[in-house]
């Protein structure tokens, strides 16, 4: 049980990371500023659920994804090591989560449902998500863990309805100083994550290579 617990919490430490519900509140309020608070609330649920139902899709089709296209299981993680690390570099450097362009953030100020895009896709399962999850599927060799990731998920898209539902809250406590160190951080963990990818793709390709 020890085991499935500490699988459990790098599951979230890795998700939560990527997908970092904390430095996206700014931007989710900027798209809904001029909207009611209901609106609001229904923006915050239903992007959080597509955001789960795509990362379930990619989490079980994860291994149909490699035979499709023959991608290796190294090449996917060294793959989405690089994108998971570029995302924690600019996290660093960056108050506001850079998934978003200036162009994503002005049509999702146009549009009355910004659930789907620009929200859920690319600001929160994005391609460092799809590829974290794609990689954590390709490790995961039982039905527990595959189990352990869905909640994994589940628990990750709660927090990111209940940012999203008290932004309006936390981010006047939280302060831009207290954002900005909190994003920092965060950064630091994803790029730590994306380097764990890549040595995990890389360190089997060297011992085939020593044998």
């Amino acid at each position: 049980m020890e085991a499935y617990g500490m699988y459990l919490l790098g599951a979230l430490a890795t998700l939560f990371s990527v997908v970092n519900p904390i430095s996206t509140m700014p931007v989710f309020l900027a798209l809904t500023i001029n909207d009611e608070k209901r609106h609001r609330e229904l923006m915050a649920r239903k992007s959080a659920i597509i955001m789960v139902l795509i990362l379930l899709v990619f989490l079980f089709a994860g291994s149909f994804i490699l035979t499709f296209f023959s991608l290796s299981l190294e090449g996917v993680r060294i793959t989405g090591g690089l994108i998971i690390l570029r995302s924690g570099f600019l996290l660093l450097n960056s108050i506001e989560k850079p998934a978003l362009s200036q162009q994503s953030k002005d049509e999702g100020l146009m549009k009355k449902d910004i659930s789907l895009t620009p929200l859920a896709i690319p600001l929160l399962a994005g391609p460092g998500a799809m590829a974290a999850i794609i990689g954590m599927s390709t490790k995961a060799d039982s039905a527990e863990k595959y189990g352990l990731l869905v909640v994994a998920i589940l628990i990750v898209g709660l927090s990111v309805f209940l940012s999203f539902r008290y932004s309006t809250k936390a981010l006047p406590i939280l302060g831009s100083a207290g954002l900005e160190a909190l994003t920092k951080i965060m950064g630091f963990i994803t790029m730590s994550i994306g380097v764990q990818f890549i040595l995990n793709g890389v360190l089997p390709i060297l011992i085939t290579a020593n044998n």
